[in-house]
């Protein structure tokens, strides 16, 4: 066991840090109206998972987002006329950063952080969950881990927090670890009870128009999860999370959540959701990722898995947005998430949304930038907003996005970061 707690292990080296969605160009943040909001899921208690020497998967990559998105909260619209505290949180209120976490010291701090902690009740969804996607072992077998290490520590007269070890090269454990993965994995959870519930009638009448609706959520957590298989953490990852969300909404708003579509745009083939998502007929799953690159799958084009549910979508080392991102996203990516003449028209979309193909990434070697993500998040709504639904209406998108990988953070970056 290791301390965690040192400062060396604190400070550890600002350098090849994730991106995360802190530019607001690639969050492509709905247009603020007086009927819609956008809600960000993170959890201030994430850095107890974290690794006793440098990776690029720390919690900087949240600081750095939570950082960048609070400037844009407390920067005025170009619609207001006053630089008062009041009309900033107004003119920014269809936004809300959500912190989950179980003590949140930021909330106190800063009136543009809402403290939600997640209740017994939400956590043991999720955990029902995660137990469907994987095996009931390997969750509790990792919860059994991590809480005997803790207990020990304890015992020992040392912090509860402490390095176990590594499930593989590259994906690590700490006694904290479960839980904060649970978190992650009730925050996508949380971000599809936003998107799929219906403004309440008591909320009507609110903002102008009536309630606010929640058509886009954000979960912005780590560790990462779409490397993580049915029995196997892998890559960084140790639940899948785009998952759990799919398999949640299905399971839990069945009346009127019938499709689910997920878009990953890692640049690294999630091959964990494909391994898991394979075996339900009502789930699509499409990947656009850099080949060769990690996992070493998806390296052809194509469509697999038990009902076809599965596409590839595989783009060479230094892609950019006009050659070659841009050609595969509009003519594979769209069509398969979202297709009225197959028959194939979402309740919910879902974003497996990593940064990681930036041009300043440094574990992959492909070429967009900041602005590109953005692209792709209109497109995502534009294509939605070209099919017609069940009911001859327009088909409304509703999306979560869930952060997955992204390893810049350094400013002034080529391409951004």
């Amino acid at each position: 066991m290791v301390d965690l707690l040192s400062p060396s292990i604190i400070a550890l080296p600002l350098l090849l840090l994730f991106y995360a969605a802190g530019t607001i160009n690639a969050l492509a943040l709905p247009t603020p109206t007086t009927t819609t909001r956008t809600n960000i899921y993170f959890d201030s208690s994430n850095h107890l998972h974290r690794d006793i020497q440098f990776h690029p998967e720390q919690s900087s990559r949240i600081d750095a987002c939570v950082k960048a998105l609070l400037s844009f909260l407390e920067t005025p619209s170009s619609s207001s006329s006053s630089s008062s505290t009041s009309s900033v949180v107004k003119a920014r209120q269809p936004l809300e950063l959500i912190d989950v976490a179980p003590m949140s010291p930021n909330s106190s701090q800063n009136p543009n952080i809402i403290s939600n902690p997640f209740t017994k009740e939400q956590l043991t969804r999720a955990k029902e969950v995660l137990m469907t996607i994987h095996s009931q072992e390997l969750v509790e077998s990792l919860e059994m881990k991590c809480t005997a290490s803790r207990d020990r520590r304890i015992q020992e007269g040392k912090d509860a927090l402490g390095f176990i070890g590594y499930l593989d090269h590259d994906t690590f454990l700490t006694t904290e670890s479960y839980n904060v993965c649970l978190r992650a994995a009730a925050c996508w959870i949380e971000c599809v009870n936003q998107v799929l519930t219906p403004v309440r009638k008591e909320e009507e009448g609110r903002g102008g128009e009536g309630g606010r609706q929640v058509d886009f959520a954000f979960a912005l957590t780590r560790p990462p999860g779409h490397h993580a298989m049915k029995l196997l953490p892998n890559g960084f990852c140790i639940f899948n999370f785009a998952a759990a969300a799919a398999v949640h909404a299905i399971q839990e708003y069945s009346s009127s959540c019938k499709k689910v579509s997920i878009i990953d745009w890692d640049v690294h083939y999630g091959q964990g959701v494909a391994d898991i998502i394979q075996d339900y007929s009502n789930i699509r799953y499409v990947s656009m990722h850099q080949v060769p690159a990690f996992p070493y799958q998806g390296e052809k084009r194509g469509v697999s898995g038990r009902y076809q549910n599965i596409m590839t979508v595989p783009v060479q080392p230094d892609s950019t947005w006009t050659c070659g991102y841009s050609q595969v996203f509009t003519e594979y990516v769209l069509p398969f998430c979202c297709c009225s003449s197959e028959g194939w028209e979402p309740d919910l979309v879902i974003v497996c949304a990593g940064y990681d193909a930036l041009g300043s990434d440094e574990l992959a070697s492909c070429s967009l930038t900041a602005q590109d993500y953005g692209r792709m998040t209109l497109l995502l709504r534009e294509h939605f907003g070209r099919h017609q639904g069940s009911t001859g209406s327009s088909i409304r998108a509703k999306v979560v996005f869930g952060l997955e990988g992204g390893y810049k953070l350094e400013e002034g970056v080529a391409g951004g970061n």
